[in-house]
């Protein structure tokens, strides 16, 4: 069972400033107000963006949506592919997928504001908001969970295990039980980095406890709301039942010779996951890193500041790696759809690629990312 994963991270002309247009068979430059970073030439970036999607990703299959923001304004957005491989309907920049595990940064930042708040402190014991857990529940902190210290073991591997499939339909009820089921920790809390998922379960419970409304209707109202982005939380954006005809379906395969089959989540889970947006939002959201826009230097310092090591230089922040130097990403895989996030060193320019095919061994989201961060990043 796929989990939700963790992170793998000239000048503008005139003319393109001035136009609307600045278009390739696959994507769309922006007009932007901002003052373009000299290392950006967005009108060659902008062709070579739509000339990589149109070499790599096939018309008739799931494909990738991807777009670029400098100052949180979109310069560049493209997207090739299909979003529904039965009703043939394509997959447009306009298109909402799952960002998978790109979700957490939106979790931490919940109860960041709710720290701000002065309703919860990072070194609040789990067992203050969490009840019906295990003793170590005592011991763990708000901190260990957002900055995955905890020692708690993944819930995904425990449901996996017992032999749950992706289309079965789990509640937050039952990852509760699956983690609770745990007498001891993997590792002592602060022990050291140790990405799970059970880790953002469970914060998602402390704002809901803490709020007195659930994680979906607290980021609403608090963050997406605000910011004025097109984002939610539900998981239901992943059900292959899911009708929309404003989001994807996704598609899995084992190798290139077998025919993509339907993915999809019907688990109900939220916290480490689940919200559903385009590429375009998030690198708008992306700003929030520079400017402090949503909380102020404050909020700002605990997003990103004195991350805790997780190897070399990288280190692990609110839902988000932290590189020494400044850069940002996260990634994201969740039952089909596969996502990365990235912002630049100097928090100006950021890229965001979201795709509904995930194939074993290399996948859309490969050939893409990689490329995509050279070019802009």
């Amino acid at each position: 069972m796929p989990g939700r994963r963790s992170s793998r991270p000239a000048t503008l002309l005139a003319a393109c400033l001035l136009l609307a247009g600045c278009t390739g068979a696959t994507g769309t430059t922006a007009t932007t107000t901002a003052t373009v970073p000299d290392r950006v030439d967005v009108e060659r970036s902008s062709r070579d963006s739509d000339a990589l999607l149109e070499r790599v990703l096939a018309d008739d299959a799931p494909g990738c949506s991807a777009a670029v923001g400098v100052d949180g304004e979109v310069v560049w957005a493209g997207a090739r592919g299909l979003a529904d491989l039965a009703s043939g309907r394509p997959l447009t920049t306009s298109t909402t997928l799952d960002v998978g595990s790109v979700s957490k940064q939106f979790t931490a930042t919940a109860v960041l504001l709710l720290e701000q708040d002065g309703v919860v402190a990072l070194g609040d014991p789990l067992s203050r908001w969490v009840p019906d857990l295990p003793a170590w529940a005592g011991t763990v902190t708000l901190g260990h969970l957002v900055h995955q210290t905890s020692g708690i073991p993944d819930y995904l591997a425990d449901l996996e295990a017992a032999g749950v499939l992706l289309t079965d339909r789990r509640t937050q009820q039952d990852a509760l039980a699956a983690i609770a089921a745990h007498p001891e920790l993997a590792a002592p809390p602060g022990a050291r980095f140790d990405y799970s998922n059970s880790n953002y379960v469970l914060l998602a419970e402390v704002v809901a406890a803490a709020a007195g409304r659930p994680l979906a209707e607290f980021l609403a109202d608090r963050v997406f709301g605000p910011l004025d982005l097109a984002m939610v939380l539900d998981p239901s954006g992943a059900d292959p039942a899911n009708a929309d005809v404003t989001s994807a379906r996704s598609y899995t395969r084992t190798a290139t010779s077998v025919p993509w089959q339907p993915a999809g989540s019907r688990f109900e889970q939220v916290g480490d996951g689940s919200v559903q947006t385009t590429p375009s939002e998030l690198v708008r959201w992306a700003d929030v890193y520079r400017t402090g826009a949503l909380g102020g230097p404050e909020l700002l310092a605990a997003q990103v500041g004195d991350p805790v090591p997780v190897e070399g230089s990288t280190g692990y922040g609110a839902g988000l790696f932290v590189e020494r130097t400044g850069p940002l990403s996260h990634a994201g895989s969740w039952a089909g759809f596969l996502s990365g996030f990235a912002v630049s060193g100097d928090r100006r320019v950021a890229v965001a690629v979201s795709c509904n095919g995930d194939q074993a061994g290399t996948d859309d989201l490969d050939r893409v990312w990689p490329a995509l961060r050279g070019e802009w990043l």
